[in-house]
């Protein structure tokens, strides 16, 4: 089923919470809505779900309205054919694990169907055996496992979770991820997924929406946004990275992005179709992109090493570069020391966003 937004609005008094909005997501689709807190990622979650109704606009499944503000046509949370998964789990202590995904079913009437549904979805998420047990006697993963069961049980055609993995531990938001993952498209279901992580909406979904201010700022595939973000909004919120501004020269007619009288960095003629000499920019450099000798060089950008990470398969390191104020991210496999001196070459593959006015400089993690 897909979800179409037209002119989507809410204000929450004279909070602005959602501009207008247009989009549309499509049928079997893993939707992610990122962005900062107070963005408007929820308030859109709550909206197709029917919690929440918008000031202004319509919200249609496969092209029929469940919200349209100008034909008053608002269909209760109930009829919207809807799963929705939350945060803190939002299981009945007094009801067994069969109980609580039962409930959904008996709410809508489907009494019929209670034991072949609730056992095909505890299934689904591993805990078939688990259905006699009270929430208190289970982990937070499986409790959280019994609240995806209760959400599918239905046979819902659109899923929604709202930060369903922000109270587990590491360990198992890997293996909830996965779980999640395969059961949406097992079962066929448009998901859209609000969250805070976004290692995690990288990792999980088809296409990711970046909001912020009630706006959204870009939309497109984990690789989309991360590597060709539109904005600084985009390129300081995915991914780990430094936001730098500079100025496009040409040396010997190689592009280079100058960022002070002796940082110059070499420029991907890809990477400045449409812009000018002389235009600034902003460069949103990547760890990945830098190169790390753990020695200065006469060629590279030297710098001084500041913090080191041991991430398990690598090092994460902070370079203060020398002649100017900034800082870039590297990543490497040998050990290096905090205060030990150290070069940098970039490669050219970074990405530029035209800007106007001055120089500004941000670091993203």
């Amino acid at each position: 089923m897909d979800i179409k937004f037209r002119q989507l609005e809410k204000w929450f008094g004279t909070l602005h919470a959602l501009k207008p909005l247009s989009m549309t997501i499509q049928s079997g689709e893993f939707v992610s809505l990122v962005g900062p807190s107070g963005c408007g990622k929820t308030t859109l979650l709550r909206m197709i779900a029917g919690l929440e109704d918008p000031a202004e606009g319509a919200v249609l499944f496969d092209g029929k309205p469940v919200f349209d503000k100008d034909k008053k046509i608002n269909v209760p949370p109930q009829k919207r054919k809807i799963g929705m998964v939350f945060q803190d789990f939002a299981l009945w202590p007094h009801m067994t694990v069969f109980e609580n995904v039962a409930y959904g079913l008996k709410a809508t009437g489907r009494k019929r169907e209670v034991q072949d549904k609730v056992t095909e979805a505890l299934n689904n998420v591993q805990l078939g055996d688990h259905k006699n047990r009270y929430p208190h006697q289970l982990s937070g993963g499986q409790q959280q496992r019994v609240a995806i069961a209760r959400a599918v049980a239905t046979d819902p055609e659109i899923i929604l979770m709202d930060e369903p993995l922000s109270a587990l531990d590491a360990s198992l938001r890997d293996e909830m991820r996965i779980l999640l993952q395969s059961l949406v498209k097992k079962l066929d279901m448009t998901a859209v997924y609000v969250t805070h992580d976004q290692s995690e909406a990288m990792a999980m979904s088809d296409r990711i929406v970046v909001m912020n201010a009630g706006e959204v700022q870009q939309t497109g595939t984990p690789e989309e946004v991360y590597q060709r973000p539109n904005n600084d909004i985009t390129a300081s919120f995915i991914g780990k990275g430094t936001l730098i501004d500079g100025l496009v020269i040409e040396v010997e007619d190689v592009p280079m992005l100058k960022v002070s009288a002796d940082v110059q960095i070499p420029l991907s003629s890809s990477k400045t179709k449409g812009l000018e000499p002389h235009d600034w920019v902003h460069a949103i450099i990547r760890p990945e992109q830098v190169v790390l000798d753990t020695s200065p060089s006469e060629t590279g950008i030297n710098g001084i090493i500041e913090t080191v990470s041991f991430l398990g398969e690598r090092y994460e390191v902070s370079l203060k570069l020398d002649d100017c104020d900034e800082r870039l991210f590297a990543y490497t496999y040998e050990k290096t020391v905090p205060g030990q001196e150290a070069s940098v070459t970039i490669r050219d593959t970074i990405h530029l966003i035209q800007h106007r006015g001055g120089v500004s400089h941000e670091e993203t993690a």
